[in-house]
């Protein structure tokens, strides 16, 4: 496919490969120790969302109310399906999921992610949301999530569909003063505000 698809292919056995990913951050499951934590995700931002599941359900006894928010076009469309069936089925999380279009079999929600917010079970006085998928999606989820009573500081993005060499060469991802490959994908809201949502951004 290009030059490095072909060095991939003209390696030997024992030689070295080195791979890495961005340099930047991580979400901040630290400043989440004694909180309600909810995780809102569309489509594919699930992917990067699991290692905080994760990490959360290890050492579940530290943080208050878990909940995932799930949207996706179709059923078909869902990530994970088995994971999700085994959180589902956990007393210590609430999972809700819902989809743009429902199958005939579907018996779920039916419309955009941002419909589960209202009824979700967290204090929003103390609670960290943590929110990855399609620009617009996260936009209007900030919203109805600071609707509820969240504060801008308690709400992270990931930023990372801007990327592109992920290591601070192409300058592709500058956003505003800082490029997310280096200061983020993971930004905080309140830090992001003057340059979230402006479209050559």
């Amino acid at each position: 496919m290009g030059p490095v698809t072909r060095a991939i292919d003209a390696l030997k056995r024992g030689d070295t490969l080195g791979v890495r990913g961005p340099f930047g951050s991580h979400w901040p499951v630290e400043c989440c120790t004694g909180k309600d934590v909810v995780l809102i995700a569309g489509g594919i931002g699930l992917a990067p969302l699991r290692p905080v599941i994760y990490h959360l359900l290890a050492q579940r006894e530290q943080y208050g109310n878990i909940v995932l928010l799930y949207g996706t076009r179709t059923p078909a469309d869902m990530l994970y399906q088995r994971q999700l069936a085994q959180w589902r089925g956990r007393f210590d999380m609430t999972v809700d999921i819902t989809v743009d279009r429902a199958s005939d079999d579907w018996r779920g929600h039916v419309g955009v992610v941002t419909k589960l917010i209202p009824n979700a079970p967290f204090d929003p006085l103390d609670t960290v949301a943590m929110i990855c998928g399609p620009e617009v999606m996260m936009r209007f989820t900030i919203m109805e999530l600071m609707n509820r009573g969240l504060a801008a500081d308690h709400i992270f993005v990931s930023m990372e569909r801007n990327m592109k060499c992920a290591i601070g060469l192409c300058g592709h991802c500058q956003f505003g003063p800082s490029f997310i490959c280096k200061d983020g994908p993971v930004m905080r809201y309140d830090r992001i505000v003057p340059w979230f949502g402006i479209r050559e951004f």
